[in-house]
C-alpha cells in the first residue's frame, strides 16, 4: 500500500482519506454495537489516515511534488 500511497496525486489521496474516514467511523460504530469482527481494522485505518495525512502535508509544504 505504500508504493501505492507515494503514486498517487493530493486529489486521489484526499478522496481515499476521505473514504477511510468514512470506513473507520463504521468500524467504530460496529465495535461499540459488538458486530466488529476484526478490531485490528481500527487501528490500519487509523494508521492508513495518518499516511495520507503525512502526504497530504507534505505536498501542502512542497516537500513533496505532484508527478
Amino acid at each position: 500500500m505504500k508504493q501505492n500511497l507515494n503514486e498517487m496525486k493530493p486529489a486521489e489521496l484526499q478522496e481515499l482519506k476521505e473514504k477511510l474516514v468514512k470506513d473507520y467511523r463504521v468500524f467504530r460504530f460496529n465495535k461499540m454495537m459488538g458486530q466488529l469482527e476484526n478490531v485490528l481494522k481500527l487501528r490500519e485505518t487509523r494508521r492508513q489516515i495518518a499516511r495520507v495525512n503525512t502526504i497530504l502535508k507534505e505536498f501542502a509544504l512542497g516537500i513533496r511534488v505532484a508527478k
